[in-house]
């Protein structure tokens, strides 16, 4: 009796601290949690934070109150911030009754969630788990750029352009097959990405000044030009002229190789006679190539090492990004948590461009080589995307499954780097490496030439309308798989 006790109450513990899951796996961050309340509690607690005064910290509501005791709650904050512009926006979809509580780190995060969740007035509550970045095991691999001249039979005049196999496999890759690519230089012959797209790179920071990489990064007009240390955009963030680290809350963008990998692959500037190509990287005429903004949620310097991924997702809407470029995710299957699928329900929902009605978010599947269901890629208003090899085959590492939406070029590095996918590095380098996070930002680019030739066509397009496309259009290759699911695509056909 006491045995199932004790597992009822585990049992209770996981499912408030995001869904259930296994308790070896699952290591909550210590000091914090997330309340969802009713919207009569958000307008008592209103937008300025509750600090903790004389040992105790009050916010005038009985229950509430209660509960931060029993925690020994600190501070009591917006969850996301106040942004003037966006405030009914957010009150709709219920993001202004999300709240963040800091408590003594003595105290189980899980207990403090379960606390909280039968508290009258509070809706639901989640611990903070962190997320994990879905590169492969290995170190990038560096490239020489000193020696590399380019072929003359290419599109453009990217030197590393031919060791981009993922975007144009001719099979003389050693172990590859030809056409397991993304059949990228047929896209380009119709358009090779526009500035009025908006690709947010949620990850860690992207080098601003890289070479091949600064000609298609955004700047915030409304903070460039506007009055230092005042938030002109109304958006909640001052000075984010450059994006912003959600890190360390501040308008610092600081290199990451990932994410920096990453954004690469998305946009690199292309036909500028340097270094290698972006999916959505333009001809090199004014006017071309998808532009990108660094939301930074992953930054070494960090406490923790990663920053607020539902705030960072709500902050890429407002600045207005169609897509949402995110190789990240949770180490453990059929774990989430809600604030952040409810910034995700946000995004989707409430993007706006001049094509594009809604937003379109692409989530890597993870590397754990498994059925499982990994979140958020698993979650059903985001694109899951899954890796293969140079030939076709699901890549080792990927996770795989009915729930996964499409497969795209993640490279392998077991036979050598060229096997892997080659892309922008901090400090003006190049390197290779591999994983579904590799995979990701080739579908994320696609979705950027799609609806950058929606402006060509004049018409515009839902996010359904979007991601229909993307997954009736690709090719099937159900017989190169050997990982019994018939659930895998490539993106040579879109």
């Amino acid at each position: 009796m006491k045995n199932l006790l004790r597992k009822a109450v585990l049992l209770l513990l996981f499912t408030v601290c995001g869904t259930i899951a296994n308790a070896s796996d699952v290591t909550p961050r210590k000091g914090v949690i997330r309340v969802k309340v009713q919207p009569q509690v958000a307008l008592q607690l209103g937008t300025t934070p509750r600090m903790m005064a004389n040992g105790v910290l009050k916010t005038g509501i009985a229950p509430f109150d209660v509960a931060a005791g029993k925690v020994k709650a600190r501070s009591i904050k917006r969850a996301f911030p106040y942004a003037p512009q966006y405030e009914a926006q957010m009150a709709k979809s219920g993001l202004d009754r999300w709240y963040e509580v800091e408590f003594d780190e003595s105290i189980n995060p899980m207990e403090a969630a379960s606390v909280f969740r039968n508290t009258i007035g509070v809706q639901t509550a989640n611990c903070k788990v962190p997320m994990v970045l879905l590169e492969g095991e290995g170190a990038f691999k560096k490239v020489d750029m000193s020696a590399v001249t380019r072929s003359s039979d290419l599109p453009f005049n990217d030197p590393r352009l031919s060791a981009q196999w993922h975007y144009n496999n001719d099979g003389s890759l050693a172990g590859s097959k030809a056409g397991a690519d993304i059949n990228l230089f047929e896209a380009w012959k119709t358009t090779t990405g526009t500035k009025d797209v908006l690709v947010a790179i949620i990850d860690g920071g992207v080098d601003l000044t890289h070479e091949d990489l600064k000609g298609n990064m955004v700047l915030n007009e409304a903070e460039a030009n506007g009055t230092a240390g005042v938030d002109d955009d109304g958006n909640g963030y001052i000075d984010d002229v450059n994006g912003w680290n959600f890190c360390t809350n501040s308008a610092e963008i600081y290199p990451h190789s990932h994410g920096t990998h990453v954004a690469g692959t998305v946009g690199a500037v292309n036909n500028n006679g340097i270094g290698v190509c972006g999916v959505a990287g333009g001809d090199g005429t004014e006017g071309s190539g998808v532009s990108m903004i660094s939301c930074q949620v992953f930054d070494p310097r960090s406490g923790s090492g990663e920053g607020d991924f539902a705030a960072a997702i709500v902050y890429a809407a407002h600045r207005g990004a169609s897509i949402a470029q995110c190789s990240w995710g949770w180490a453990t299957p059929d774990y989430k948590e809600q604030d952040v699928l409810d910034a995700i329900d946000y995004f989707v929902k409430n993007t706006r461009s001049e094509k594009l009605t809604g937003g379109v978010m692409f989530f890597a599947t993870g590397n754990n080589g498994d059925t499982g269901k990994y979140y958020p890629a698993a979650y059903d208003k985001v694109v899951a995307v899954g890796s293969m090899t140079s030939d076709y085959r699901v890549a080792s590492y990927s996770n795989y499954g009915d729930w996964v939406d499409v497969m795209a070029p993640g490279g392998l590095l077991d036979y050598g780097d060229h096997g892997g996918v080659l892309s922008t590095l901090p400090d003006d380098s190049y390197g290779y490496n591999e994983g579904t996070s590799m995979a990701c930002p080739h579908v994320s680019g696609v979705i950027a030439l799609g609806i950058s030739y929606a402006k060509k066509l004049g018409k515009k397009f839902t996010r359904e309308d979007f991601t229909s496309m993307l997954l009736t259009s690709v090719n099937d290759i159900d017989q190169y798989l050997t990982k019994g699911t018939k659930k895998y695509y490539n993106l040579s056909s879109y």
